[in-house]
């Protein structure tokens, strides 16, 4: 008969080292794994809270996000909180920063918006890990800014006055820019004959267009002959405007052959100003 062959006791015990090596790797790579896995979707989280709070805050406007502050870095505004089933920590600050631009002798600002989201993480031998994401985005100061008013007056509207110019009261508009800008004035404005007596084909309204209460000298000034139209328009061209507040008001004037012939009233007016960055 043909010998069985037997393990020895070493062989049984070497078989089982290799046995205990290779179920610990294999736990060592799933539990491993596990954490990956684990961190990949806190990452995605973190990333999607980030993602989501940046695209807020870029939705809203330059000056939504605060007035111009000064050229260092400036702290405007933070928001935290949690959010969703895994614990992330998001915090936005905006800040002011300036861009200076040597050849123009000119600063422009612009807003930075920073996103950081923070979440913990536990390591394979149960340690807190403290990650964090960050987005970093800007919006540029607006090339074009836009400001209009619209006024009524009905019935008892005010008159228009003899002999001197006067603002059209309401008409006015006050802007302030941190940038030399150059602006179209365009206005119009509605007019009724309340009394005409003593007026002629001859009498006219003056209006003009006033920048800091100071007549601009280029092409401001509209006559309009009071019985031939009773709707004054006019656009204006004012460029290099210097940076810091001003303000733009329309005034107006009544010129008669017969001092204070007339009564002449605003009915409604309209005044757009568009402000483009100096180039």
């Amino acid at each position: 008969m043909p010998k069985r062959k037997t393990f020895t006791l070493l062989e049984i015990v070497v078989s089982l080292i290799i046995i205990a090596i290779g179920l610990t790797a294999v736990g060592v790579t799933f539990i491993g794994g596990k954490f990956i896995l684990k961190e990949a979707e806190n990452k995605s989280r973190a990333i999607s809270i980030a993602t989501v709070k940046m695209e807020e805050y870029l939705s809203k406007t330059f000056s939504g996000l605060g007035g111009i502050e000064t050229p260092t870095l400036t702290y405007i505004g933070t928001d935290s909180g949690k959010e969703g089933d895994i614990p992330v920590d998001w915090k936005v600050d905006i800040s002011t920063q300036w861009e200076v631009n040597k050849k123009l002798s000119i600063s422009v600002p612009y807003k930075v918006i920073e996103v950081n989201t923070f979440y913990n993480e536990e390591s394979p031998n149960n340690q807190k890990i403290r990650k964090n994401v960050k987005l970093i985005n800007i919006i540029p100061y607006p090339y074009m800014h836009i400001q209009s008013l619209h006024i009524e007056s009905g019935s008892g509207g005010q008159a228009v006055p003899p002999t001197y110019f006067d603002d059209i009261s309401g008409l006015k508009i006050e802007f302030n820019y941190p940038v030399f800008k150059d602006i179209m004035v365009v206005y119009d404005v509605a007019i009724y004959i309340e009394n005409s007596t003593n007026i002629t084909p001859t009498d006219t309204i003056y209006t003009g267009c006033y920048l800091d209460n100071e007549k601009n000298n280029r092409g401001t000034q509209t006559r309009t002959p009071i019985s031939m139209q009773p709707f004054i328009s006019n656009a204006i061209s004012i460029d290099n405007v210097s940076p810091g507040p001003h303000s733009l008001s329309i005034k107006w004037m009544k010129d008669t052959q017969v001092r204070n012939a007339g009564t002449i009233k605003l009915k409604e007016a309209n005044l757009i100003i568009i402000s483009t960055e100096k180039q």
